[in-house]
């Protein structure tokens, strides 16, 4: 090593302590400056649902004034409130036993029926529920009178919408209205996630919280319960990643002192990129050194616990970066064309792995991840076709996006089909696919996105939507497997709604043929 090189080595080594000096000091103030403005946000949210609910609570607290009766003068009463105050759409005057007698459109002939009031005091909520006169889903306030008479008001969840409006926040993973003693969300943007092992219900107090969430991921919550109503708890929440985003300013600074004090390095480098491999090269190079590896993801059926088949994933041993998952290879390999020879790889290994469990279990599904383009290649095709023939409950899995929208496909998929290939729509619901596709291809099988089975449990827009698609699949005659069970109560649901196919952590991770070799 030349003295040229020695320099250039010593003044890269200073350089980069000292960027990464300049890095840490820029990352920890950039970091408290997001946690700020997260709770700012939760702050400016917070004020404007405690503003309108003080105002609407006020009214209520004077509600002893409202006559029984109804007359003339309460419903103006109760209609002008309705006008001057953005956030309600209805007032309403329930009796002691919980008849509906007005409201603020006017008086009911006969009362309508409707919950009897808590005998107890205070400001509480319930809902959200679809009111009768405009047919739109509200919230609920309401307040028990001294005579045992109820006065409720009635918030659209359009305004709650407006309120919790995630767009007009940055860098927020979810806004949640939850009640402050169960967690369970009564208003929601994003995707609610808690804290991974952390008890946090009830909530009584400010929360903060960075840590791992039961996503998966690293978020930082913010949290504070309501003045005007402390039942309820705003949570405001963050990636961590986002959290550690260090300024676009910042960022060229840091980088024009780093990029400066390795000009000499460059002339080393220049000489190894030079040689850097492109990645269909280096995928190519890891199926022939076999350092591509199946793992198995067990389909059970609940009734039995028995494994019934696998869905078929691969995973990359590199050399270097360790095991790696799809997501780091699988665009690459999509976008250069290598799909092609990783897909046939990925099948012929799976026939001489699994040949020994097709052995002894002939009726054992055995699913590939299909897309559009391998539908198009002949040479895929006949390798299919072929594992067909080893395989009797050959299962490819397709995407709504990527296939349901090419015409072209159709074909190719009624001739799979016609050789024994079961056709399955995987993460169903999160695309557009509707009955006419549904009905216009050979589909036997919808995977229920793993988002959907998540839901189970919790009062949100989602939950529904799985009984609906239950339903659809009983009446269309097409078969359902659940993924990304995850609980116990999850597969219980599951198994009561008709699905008994699961998939997901609750049951089994995915697994190398040693390990699927010995749950089978």
């Amino acid at each position: 090593m030349t003295n040229r090189i020695k320099n250039i080595s010593v003044a890269w080594l200073i350089s980069s302590l000292l960027f990464g000096s300049l890095a840490i000091f820029v990352y920890v103030q950039q970091k408290e400056a997001a946690k700020q403005s997260v709770q700012a946000a939760s702050e400016l949210i917070r004020q404007e649902l405690d503003s309108q609910l003080h105002n609407i609570d006020v009214f209520l607290k004077h509600a002893e004034r409202l006559d029984e009766t109804c007359d003339a003068h309460t419903i103006s009463l109760m209609r002008e409130q309705v006008f001057v105050n953005p956030a309600l759409s209805e007032i309403g005057i329930v009796d002691e036993y919980g008849r509906l007698l007005c409201n603020s459109f006017g008086r009911l002939t006969p009362p309508v029926q409707t919950t009897e009031p808590i005998k107890q005091p205070g400001l509480r909520y319930h809902g959200p529920i679809i009111t009768d006169f405009l047919q739109v889903p509200a919230f609920v306030l309401a307040r028990t009178r001294n005579d045992g008479f109820e006065v409720n008001a009635l918030l659209p969840t359009s305004w709650l919408s407006d309120t919790l409006d995630i767009t007009r926040h940055k860098n927020l993973a979810f806004i949640a209205l939850l009640d402050g003693k169960s967690g369970v969300p009564i208003f929601l943007r994003g995707k609610y996630t808690l804290p991974l092992g952390e008890t946090i219900f009830p909530m009584t107090d400010v929360l903060e919280f960075e840590g791992h969430f039961d996503d998966g991921t690293q978020k930082y919550i913010f949290a504070r319960p309501l003045a005007a109503l402390p039942q309820l708890t705003i949570m405001v929440a963050s990636d961590a990643k986002r959290l550690s985003a260090i300024q676009p300013v910042w960022l060229l600074a840091l980088l024009l002192l780093y990029c400066g004090s390795l000009v000499g390095l460059t002339m080393l480098l220049n000489h190894y990129d030079s040689r850097v491999l492109s990645s269909r090269a280096l995928l190519l190079g890891a199926i022939s050194k076999q350092e591509l590896f199946n793992v198995y993801q067990p389909l059970v059926d609940a009734t039995t616990r028995e494994v019934v088949g696998v869905e078929v994933l691969i995973r990359w041993q590199h050399p270097v970066e360790g095991e790696l998952s799809p997501a780091y290879f699988i665009p690459e390999a999509e976008r250069d064309g290598s799909i092609l020879d990783l897909s046939i790889y990925q099948i012929e290994r799976a026939l001489t792995e699994l040949r020994a469990i097709l052995k002894s279990k002939p009726n054992f599904k055995v699913s590939f991840n299909v897309n559009g383009y391998l539908l198009t290649c002949a040479d895929y095709l006949e390798v299919l076709h072929k594992a067909s023939q080893a395989i009797p409950k050959l299962t490819i899995e397709l995407t709504e996006r990527d296939v349901l929208s090419q015409a072209q496909i159709h074909s190719v998929l009624q001739s799979l089909v016609n050789s024994g290939v079961e056709i399955a729509i995987d993460d169903f619901g999160t695309g557009y696919s509707g009955l006419h596709y549904l009905q216009s291809f050979p589909i036997d099988l919808l995977k229920i996105d793993q988002t959907f089975v998540a839901s189970i449990g919790m009062d949100n827009l989602q939950s529904p939507v799985l009984n609906a698609m239950i339903e659809m699949a009983a009446k269309l005659n097409k078969k359902l497997i659940a993924e990304g069970v995850e609980t116990a109560h999850q597969a219980e649901y599951l198994s009561r709604q008709g699905v008994c196919v699961h998939q997901g952590w609750y049951y089994y991770k995915a697994m190398p043929i040693q390990k699927l070799k010995e749950v089978c």
